[in-house]
């Protein structure tokens, strides 16, 4: 029996429909039709010449390869949007399904769809596939493009309507570690797991790129799913001895002038032989076996069996994109600021560069050996060691009593605990009464401290918390104080904060509770980044960052100092960071620890240079001996500004008081015409 035209067509349709995809191989297919536009940086027909590490994750892409999953944890502009645009162009080719991009944010879909626009419009095999892009016809928009055999889609992840309502045989999850990933979807758990599920219906044939640099360790997302897979490294082979090794931080050597900010010469060292890699031996070292080369990817586990994973820095990148100068002067000034306390751009270098997630320090001492510590060392209190130029002093504020800790800083944050006071009375009187717990924290600010040169110092700024007990008390107390220094801050008890706000802000009451225009300013601090800041440098006995105390500091200070712990929790089903103090805990020291660090910077001193700290010692020290005999000494250190001042300002002279001063605690007795020295740095 001779079937009709109409049944031959459905047993047609139902044959093409069963016949598996045609062979494709994307290392190849890409090399043969991929076009890359002008006004691109490499503009021409693709090759892997030119990136031959990508070879591995377009195999991999490929419909016979047997991965489902490739994760890419990697640098930024390195092995992302190019590889997917090569795989979706492929996959539409010769394995055509729907295909689902999501990216954190609009404007990322705009720039991805547009940039997949210009790749059709360059490719041959594709562009007649794909409905030509006009004003009214839905089928080619930014959203989305049909072609034959399905539809390509370009989303954002934040909403969760993109992520349920589209099945989809491959799927693209760009920058997964961005904040749009952190959320979770209307009740239905990780927004990547979300994703996937749209691919259910293609169970066994879909593929999933997911593709991010990391952020912090053990928050990361990508490197969570990093480690579920097969955790290679592109290994290159040295020019010297064909030692494999990967290009990695603890090889790559420079010349750098930190007075200059300049290098003048970077390379990396073989581990085997010690010979030198120049950069222009990248050209060689960087090809696979496919292009006469020895370099490869080289697995370190064997992961779950359905999940290809791979990491790559910033240093393969290929010649004529950044160099190893460029990445040797960032990494140069990353690890200067963090001598000076500052960790953003370390942090910045090793997620963007180094595509590597950045581990914050966890405490690594406890109190008895920071005890025994600072009884080896022998400082005596309320003296300001030699190293030391610039005091801070921050108040933790109690239903009974205010606590003070008083802190010296040397250069690269190195800091010395002064002092520490309990001032007893209730923070809840007149600021201007006599008798109140606030005016003897007047006179504790009053105070001048003998510097080990013999000069004396006063406290430059000093904060209070206003978070705490009586803070309407505390919002009163500042507003008068302003002018001598008084900072009122609120602590931020959440991850990624700025250790103190870049700006204040501002509460509209006066020091009797009414409402005034342009009222007074606190300052936020980011209390969960100070802690990390301190914790990761109680381990250090010396240099930039280490911490000193005095001899006489009890056991129980120290026990205040480490009473928080850092946990990760987990809020509907997403990881949290957070630290956790034990019921019935004191930690009147960390917070104060962690005010002091917070004036630091709010004072600028994370970002000062050594000549910074050279010009300011000699001022301090050196023409100690010249002014000795001529200047009174005033009661109130510089009025600040809320203007900042250039790191390495001399101090300002001293203005006379603007309020009759209270009498100053005892103090070890100077020679009665010495100079009093205030640092007079404006915020």
């Amino acid at each position: 029996m001779v079937p009709t035209d109409a049944e031959a067509e459905v047993l047609r349709t139902i044959a093409e429909a069963i016949l598996p995809d045609p062979e494709l191989k994307l290392d190849e297919w890409s090399e043969e039709h991929v076009v890359i536009p002008k006004g691109s940086a490499f503009s021409g027909h693709y090759s892997l010449r030119h990136t031959p590490y990508a070879r591995r994750i377009l195999q991999a892409l490929s419909p016979s390869h047997r991965a489902y999953r490739v994760v890419a944890m990697v640098a930024s502009q390195m092995l992302k949007t190019q590889i997917f645009i090569n795989a979706a162009l492929g996959w539409i080719d010769r394995a055509p399904a729907n295909i689902l991009a999501l990216e954190p944010n609009d404007n990322l879909v705009k720039r991805l769809s547009a940039r997949f626009s210009k790749a059709v419009e360059n490719c041959e095999p594709v562009k007649e596939k794909i409905a030509p892009p006009r004003s009214r016809d839905k089928r080619n928009t930014v959203e989305s493009k049909e072609f034959d055999g399905g539809t390509i889609y370009f989303a954002t992840a934040g909403a969760d309507t993109n992520l349920a309502e589209i099945p989809a045989r491959y799927i693209f999850l760009d920058e997964v570690d961005r904040p749009a990933w952190r959320g979770h979807g209307a009740g239905e758990g990780d927004k990547v797991k979300l994703a996937e599920a749209r691919q259910t219906t293609y169970e066994g044939i879909a593929k999933a790129y997911e593709v991010s640099s990391p952020h912090l360790l053990g928050e990361s997302k990508i490197h969570q799913l990093f480690l579920l897979g097969t955790q290679e490294r592109y290994h290159v082979p040295c020019p010297h001895c064909d030692h494999l090794h990967e290009l990695v931080r603890e090889n790559f050597k420079y010349g750098f002038d930190p007075e200059t900010e300049r290098v003048s010469w970077a390379h990396f060292i073989c581990p085997e032989c010690g010979g030198v890699i120049e950069e222009h031996h990248k050209s060689w070292i960087l090809l696979d076996a496919e292009l006469g080369g020895m370099a490869r990817w080289v697995a370190g586990a064997a992961g779950d069996g359905e999940t290809i994973s791979v990491t790559l820095s910033a240093y393969y990148a290929p010649p004529g994109s950044i160099t190893w100068l460029r990445l040797a002067r960032e990494l140069a000034l990353a690890l200067l600021a963090k001598e000076r306390g500052d960790e953003s751009l370390l942090q910045v270098y090793t997620n963007t560069r180094e595509g590597l997630p950045y581990a914050a320090g966890d405490v690594t001492s406890t109190a008895s050996e920071l005890h025994k510590r600072a009884i080896a060392e022998k400082l005596p209190a309320r003296v300001v060691q030699e190293q030391a130029l610039v005091l801070t002093m921050f108040v933790d504020t109690q239903p009974n009593r205010l606590e003070a800790t008083i802190q010296a800083w040397g250069p690269g944050l190195e800091g010395w605990i002064v002092d520490h006071e309990v001032l007893w009375g209730a923070p809840i009187d007149d600021p201007q009464s006599e008798s109140s717990v606030w005016a003897k924290l007047d006179a504790l600010r009053a105070t001048p401290f003998v510097h080990a040169s013999g000069a004396l110092i006063r406290i430059s700024c000093y904060g209070i918390d206003a978070g705490g007990a009586n803070t309407q008390d505390v919002y009163n107390y500042g507003a008068q104080r302003r002018h001598v220094g008084c900072v009122v801050t609120r602590g931020e008890n959440l991850p990624n904060r700025p250790i103190i706000a870049s700006k204040p802000n501002r509460y509209d009451i006066d020091w009797q509770g009414n409402r005034v225009e342009n009222g007074g300013e606190y300052w936020r601090i980011g209390t969960d980044t100070a802690k990390d800041h301190i914790f990761n440098r109680l381990g250090l006995e010396r240099g930039p960052g280490a911490y000193h105390w005095p001899a006489s500091y009890e056991l129980e200070r120290f026990e205040q100092l480490l009473a928080e712990k850092r946990v990760t929790a987990y809020v509907r089903g997403r990881a949290v960071r957070k630290y956790v103090k034990p019921n019935g805990v004191r930690n009147e020291q960390l917070d104060t620890h962690v005010g002091n660090l917070a004036m630091a910077h709010y004072l600028g001193l994370h970002k000062w240079t050594n000549a910074d700290w050279a010009r300011l010692r000699r001022n301090i020290v050196g023409a100690r001996a010249a002014e000795i005999a001529t200047v009174p000494v005033p009661a109130d250190p510089v009025s600040p500004s809320s203007a900042p001042v250039p790191p390495g300002t001399p101090p300002v002279p001293p203005k006379p008081p603007s309020v009759p001063p209270p009498a100053p605690a005892p103090a070890p007795a100077p020679a009665p015409a010495r100079r009093v020295l205030s640092r007079g740095l404006r915020r």
